[in-house]
């Protein structure tokens, strides 16, 4: 078993850009620890995001309607394979690290629990536009959509869902995502 670092998770305030940025610079860090095995790179990265994703306010807005139909076993079903399929997934690209940077463009802030933080990956010459769809739940900022490219990830997944269930049902969308992990982590 791999021990896995501890990670300081940075301190909330009422600006949620400096908590994004924060973010990601922690884990470009432990992608540029070279002492660090991959495996612990990877524990500490999933802490990270599972701190700074909201993945049950999430998965309420992928699943949408459906999520009112869902009890709880369900619900928390959904969430967890989610949760390690949206981090598998991401890991996949993660480790391919090469030195990227991450630029802050603009925070704005809607009242006082919305946010949309504007961020740039700069790789090599390529710069991709990363922006974050925030809320402060229980005085803490986390996101609930990111968009690439001006692609919402909600959006994709929720679009991708809906067609699943409705030929599937959700029995279906969980066998299919557990499929898509056991295909990512194989590969």
């Amino acid at each position: 078993l791999a021990t896995v670092s501890p990670v300081v998770l940075s301190q909330d305030g009422d600006d949620p850009g400096p908590v994004v940025m924060d973010t990601i610079n922690q884990v470009l860090s432990v992608l540029r620890d070279a002492k660090a095995t991959e495996a612990d790179k990877r524990s500490r990265v999933y802490v990270l995001a599972g701190d700074r994703i909201d993945f049950e306010g999430m998965s309420r807005r992928i699943l949408a309607v459906d999520w009112k139909g869902l009890d709880q076993a369900q619900r928390t079903r959904f969430q967890d394979l989610f949760k390690q399929l949206l981090l598998d997934s991401y890991w996949v690209q993660m480790r391919k690290y090469k030195d990227e940077k991450a630029e802050y463009v603009t925070s704005i802030q809607e009242g006082d629990t919305d946010a949309t933080v504007d961020t740039i990956i700069v790789s090599g010459t390529l710069e991709i536009p990363v922006t974050y769809r925030m809320e402060k739940v229980n005085g803490k900022w986390v996101a609930y959509d990111i968009l690439v490219e001006s692609l919402s990830l909600t959006s994709n997944y929720r679009n991708e869902y809906r067609n699943v269930i409705k030929s599937k049902g959700i029995d279906g969308l969980f066998a299919r995502m557990q499929s898509q992990i056991d295909y990512v982590n194989a590969n």
